[in-house]
């Protein structure tokens, strides 16, 4: 019976069509060459004199020739100075928040000593600052580009939607299909019939989600691959991964992890992500009884809350909505971007513990909503 789901799922022409499209744009994102053989040179020769974490000498070094570069006349702009400049405002920058760390750690210890240490706040200071203490040494120059081309894939809003319409196509019709068919009967009178044809397209959505979820990565990662011609900087600290674009900004992240480990989470986190809002579609699909319907259902579903979010902004209701969204779950940038813990019953809870927490509990429900709905319509049918 799964293997019989399974082939329902993936003999839906649909959906190759928008993976195919999908691949299309993913190889058009990357269709401006980097001329990486040439620049990787100028980043290893500067690696070798500023890599790794930031020191005074290092901040010494750089704003003296960031103060020769601009007393000199106007000349030609070589390549080698662009990627120098970049260097040198990392390194910089590296400086500036190794200082705003220490500051912080400054604040959050004369607020500690404000306060009883049986205050929820002395708890949240508490733990911020222990975070702070392991990311010291997380400021400095790494050589990360690969990666930072494989986190733009995870987090940019519009990567997160073609992951979504993938799961929507894929799965609007798992029940949908049986109920307009009218093949649910034939079904249940079966030995294979009541729970287990449920566990079977469980089973088989998950595989499905499996499939397009890591088919996506791995191509991506292939893309980086042959862009960048390798993988450097796997070791590095995540606090490494900044950019001058919205995307993969952890310079402020208290989270000390290196760029292998934080990649391992958060393809963990979004496919946890994933298979929650499948959930959500297979609920729809198997209470609606039509894949059309339980498509736009879904849809708004997850896009709703960032809807309300932009209409009602001023709103601490609607930002919290938003925060604890599907689509903040598959999107994955805000919930390691910074610190925030929430309250509960008197403990600070760092945001994406919560967040897989709060999923967790949902996707059970709605996994035993499921099996009640489709057993009512097994006995109606």
């Amino acid at each position: 019976m799964y293997k019989h789901e399974c082939y329902k799922i993936f003999t839906r022409k649909s959906s190759y069509v928008v993976f195919a499209l999908v691949l299309a744009l993913m190889v058009y994102a990357e269709r401006v060459p980097a001329d990486w053989n040439m620049a990787s040179d100028i980043y290893e020769e500067l690696y070798e004199e500023l890599g790794g974490p930031v020191s005074e000498e290092k901040e010494s070094y750089v704003r003296e020739q960031m103060e020769a570069s601009d007393a000199q006349e106007l000349g030609i702009y070589t390549e080698e100075d662009r990627i120098a400049g970049e260097v040198y405002y990392l390194v910089s920058l590296a400086g500036l928040g190794l200082q705003e760390n220490t500051a912080r750690q400054n604040e959050l210890k004369e607020q500690m000593d404000r306060l009883s240490a049986s205050r929820y706040d002395y708890r949240v200071a508490e733990k911020e600052l222990g975070m702070l203490k392991e990311v010291e040494s997380s400021y400095g120059f790494y050589i990360v580009q690969a990666w930072l081309g494989m986190f733009h894939f995870i987090e940019p809003f519009f990567s997160v939607i073609l992951l979504a319409i993938l799961i929507l196509i894929g799965l609007s019709p798992v029940f949908a299909d049986e109920f307009t068919q009218r093949t649910t009967g034939l079904i249940l009178a079966t030995k294979n019939g009541k729970r287990h044809l449920v566990t079977a397209k469980l089973m088989a959505a998950v595989t499905y989600i499996v499939t397009i979820f890591l088919s996506l990565h791995v191509f991506n990662f292939i893309l980086q691959l042959n862009k960048y011609g390798g993988i450097q900087g796997w070791n590095a600290p995540i606090q490494s991964l900044k950019t001058a674009s919205p995307y993969s900004n952890y310079f402020n992240s208290p989270f000390a992890w290196e760029v292998w480990q934080f990649y391992a989470v958060t393809l963990s986190v979004q496919f946890f992500g994933s298979v929650a809002f499948a959930l959500v579609v297979l609920s729809a699909s198997v209470f609606t009884r039509n894949a059309l319907v339980t498509f736009f259902v879904s849809g708004v579903v997850l896009g709703l809350p960032r809807v309300m979010n932009v209409i009602g902004s001023e709103y601490q209701w609607a930002h919290f909505l938003t925060s604890f969204s599907y689509m903040e779950t598959l999107r994955i940038e805000r919930l390691f971007s910074s610190f925030n813990a929430y309250n509960v019953l008197g403990q600070p809870i760092l945001y994406p513990v919560l967040q897989v927490i709060i999923y967790t509990i949902i996707s059970v429900c709605l996994i035993g909503f499921i099996y009640r709905v489709f057993r009512k319509h097994q006995v109606s049918y």
